[in-house]
């Protein structure tokens, strides 16, 4: 019974980690977010309590933000009431024993996220920017509704891909400056929303809940469309033709009179219904014999040559009326799709007023049948082949998940054809039991999906598909067999490729819920579905705690110095861990840094004498070592005949300006995992004073140099001698020449950032020049004043005593 509990315990920290927000860690002990822009809203949340740690010291500033967890920081930073959760869950993917279950209860009672519409909350699925923004804005109570008109503000070069629902929010989110671009003028809408992001929005979000400004709301609910006037049908004359021979002459109204020229035009009207499917008959009928021409409604013609001219350029079609009010057939072959009209033209050659509009539109095949053929691949099945070379774009096709009114994008990897199928390829795997919406409308006509015989695809959806295979009982036993493989292969340590003891306890926790919904009887193909689910997130998760290599960096402001002119003893690289390296002791920690998967490891090194190589341990593991070696032996020689640390020697010979390096190399499992260079510089130069300066107030002097300032008993101690002379003169035969004796009448100090020397007058020293002051000058002979590499010279330094 305990190591049941124990287990249960373990997965259930492992999940809750996996999961992202809902976990703890003190701020302090954050280790991951030193380098994250969001850093201080960060650590000013976690303070506030709404977000926390993953439980193992870190954050994961760049680690995606799920639907749930979003739920929580709503739910926090609006303070809402989560004490009085319903009795039973408004979503069938969080139970009343999920971690979020109580804080999702609360954003829906407070109108903020109401669900995916099949009664299911979206558990795991990503939040993008722009839903962001939506969800922000919708808490902070603003209407955003004609926000993006309004302000003006979706600057954007990827503006156009703003969903036409989130453009409002996006663009009063801007406004309110919770949201920005990215650095290359992008806003990337449908990109997912990580765990800094949302706390820097979130910590502007709280702000702007007390400093909201007023952003002018002028929409006005948008009015149906009045529609167009109906076309009135012409009214054909009155006939007068009484010629009983059927000619198509109109006979005279006064027989005494000779015959008038025919100058009214024939009426055509349409007797086709709109729309007409290409490769089709357009049916009309014109109240003279004569031409009848069908013409893209976008040109007029008045007269015969005007529409013969159209016929040529082939973007018209005509046919012959062979009598009056008889019906006459216009083939559509080879004109263009869209909106086209109807001129008649009589044997005078009168032209009559166009029909209404008429649409050609192609042939249309069947609604296709749409359903997952694996995790990642959504087919639009049609009933007839289709051509490989007309494949619509991804921009084509919209695939997403809903939330009440809001709607969160799936990205689409790319668009495939086969046979008879359009293969939409998602980025991401959809969760077994997952419902999605799907449509297809064409921006481009041209980019329709097309039959072999020419006929395209209808506009398809929004349908509502599910991923919810027949095999899903197989799918799971095949899953746990292969998750208790890799549990049985996983091998406990802290060394490469090894796994943390807490990830195989809590991989087995997880394994056993799955076994118990497998061999459950009664278990809905739903329920087989969630454990498939929460056990192949899982295995992701564990696969990513497995033992990362280590890393090796050069630490910061490192620098390798030496001294063939020394007479100090040869440079010894070691653990040491004084606050300031010397010559000859340095520390191994201020040369290089280790890391594991990103992150300063927790280690120590160990010299293993004889060798010029230290062990790196880690909870007192041996868990690799790191090997120095010198560029040029020439130059620089690397050994291990120290018994103190890894002996680094100047070759005699070397100059200023010679070339060479150490390099350090992470040796991991018998494997070099990384290596780095540290370039030696040589140097034989001493400092010098760069200033001298006396301060009569305080009894002071200052000399600057310019490297940092060290004192070394090895070569000579620094000791500095200070003498006074009224009349300035410090030759050999002055008389006037006032010692002052070190201790008694004055004191010297190297400066602790080590840029110089300080010497002091004691109150004795002042009193013994008080008669002399100001005036004179002081001598200050230095001795031992020594760079880092043991450089350095006696100076004399002259100094008005003013």
């Amino acid at each position: 019974m305990k190591h049941k509990l124990i287990v249960k315990v373990m997965t259930t920290a492992a999940l809750l980690s996996a999961c992202a927000f809902p976990a703890h860690a003190a701020p302090a002990s954050l280790t991951d977010i030193s380098n994250s822009y969001a850093k201080d809203a960060i650590l000013e949340l976690v303070d506030k309590g709404i977000i926390n740690g993953k439980g193992n010291g870190t954050f994961d500033p760049t680690g995606k933000i799920y639907r749930q967890d979003f739920a929580i920081i709503l739910a926090k930073a609006l303070s809402l009431d989560v004490t009085s959760a319903p009795p039973s869950p408004t979503f069938s993917d969080i139970p009343a024993t999920h971690y979020s279950y109580t804080f999702v209860e609360a954003a829906v009672k407070a109108g903020l996220i109401k669900g995916q519409g099949n009664g299911e909350f979206g558990l795991g699925e990503n939040l993008s920017r722009q839903d962001m923004a939506v969800l922000f804005i919708r808490a902070l109570g603003i209407d955003a509704s004609g926000k993006a008109a309004e302000l003006g503000n979706l600057n954007f070069r990827d503006a156009a891909s703003i969903s036409n629902y989130a453009k409002d929010a996006v663009a009063a989110a801007v406004e309110l400056k919770l949201l920005s671009g990215l650095t290359d003028g992008s806003f990337n809408p449908a990109g997912s929303a990580d765990r800094q992001s949302v706390a820097l929005v979130a910590s502007r979000f709280l702000k702007a809940k007390d400093e909201l400004p007023q952003i002018p709301d002028t929409t006005t609910e948008p009015g149906n469309p009045t529609p167009p006037p109906a076309t009135e049908k012409p009214v054909p004359p009155p006939s007068t033709n009484n010629n009983s021979g059927g000619g198509g002459a109109t006979a005279p109204s006064n027989p005494g009179t000779p015959s008038e020229s025919d100058t009214i035009p024939p009426t055509v009207t349409m007797v086709s219904t709109s729309p007409v499917m290409a490769d089709l008959h357009v049916i009309v009928r014109s109240t003279e014999s004569g031409i009848v021409y069908l013409v893209p409604a976008s040109k007029t013609a008045t007269t015969k040559a005007q529409l013969e001219s159209l016929v040529a350029e082939k973007l018209a079609n005509k046919a012959i009326v062979a009598s009056a009010n008889a019906e006459t057939a216009i083939t559509t072959t080879h004109l263009a799709l869209g909106d086209y009209k109807v001129y008649a033209v009589d044997s005078s050659g009168n032209v009559s007023a166009a029909t209404s509009t008429i649409v050609l539109q192609a042939r249309v095949m069947e609604q296709p049948t749409l359903y997952f053929s694996d995790q990642r691949t959504l087919v639009f099945a049609y009933n007839e082949n289709l051509n490989p070379q007309f494949v619509p774009g991804v921009e084509d096709f919209s695939v997403y998940t809903e939330d009440g009114t809001l709607k969160f994008p799936k990205a689409i990897e790319h668009v495939r054809i086969i046979e008879n199928k359009v293969e939409i390829v998602l980025a991401e795997t959809l969760q077994l039991g997952r419902s999605i919406k799907a449509a297809f409308n064409p921006l481009d006509s041209g980019a329709s999906v097309r039959s072999l015989t020419g006929k395209i695809s209808p506009v398809v959806g929004p349908a509502s598909v599910t991923y919810l295979p027949d095999n899903v009982k197989e799918m799971l036993d095949d899953l746990i067999a292969e998750a208790n493989a890799l549990m049985e292969s996983a091998e406990i340590g802290n060394t490469l490729g090894k796994y943390p003891q807490e990830a195989v306890e809590s991989l087995n926790g997880v394994i056993q819920l799955a076994l118990s919904a497998a061999e459950n009887p009664d278990a809905t193909p739903q329920t087989l579905a969630e454990g498939y689910n929460s056990l192949s997130s899982f295995m992701g998760v564990f696969r990513n705690l497995q033992v990362k290599p280590l890393t090796i960096s050069l630490a910061q402001d490192a620098s390798f110095v030496l001294n063939t002119k020394t007479q100090g003893s040869p440079t010894v690289v070691s653990d040491y861990t004084s606050m300031d390296d010397t010559y000859n002791k340095r520390s191994i920690k201020k040369l290089i840094q280790i890391k594991r998967d990103g992150s300063n490891a927790q280690i120590e090194y160990q010299y293993n004498q004889g060798k010029p190589e230290m062990s790196i341990l880690q909870d007192y593991e041996v868990i690799g070592h790191i090997e120095i070696e010198s560029s040029d032996p020439s130059l620089v020689l690397v050994s291990g005949e120290s018994q103190n640390g890894i002996t680094v020697k100047p070759i005699f010979g070397a100059q200023e300006n010679s070339t060479a390096s150490l390099r350090f190399k992470v040796i991991e499992s018998g494997k070099e995992t990384g290596s780095v260079e540290l370039p030696v510089t040589f140097d034989f130069t001493p400092p010098t004073v760069t200033q001298a300066t006396y301060d009569s107030s305080q009894g002071t002097f200052t000399l600057m140099s310019n490297e940092l300032v060290y004192s070394y008993y090895e070569t000579v101690p620094l000791s500095i001698l200070v003498d006074y002379s009224g009349n300035n003169d410090f030759s050999s035969n002055s008389s006037d020449i006032f010692p002052l004796i070190l201790g008694e009448d004055f004191m010297y100090n190297i400066m602790n950032d080590r840029s110089g020397i300080s010497i002091s007058l004691t109150p004795k020293g002042i009193a013994k020049l008080s008669t002399q002051l100001p005036g004179g000058a002081f001598r200050l002979t230095i001795n031992g004043m020594s760079d880092f590499a043991m450089n350095w010279q006696m100076r004399i330094e002259y100094v008005p005593a003013r």
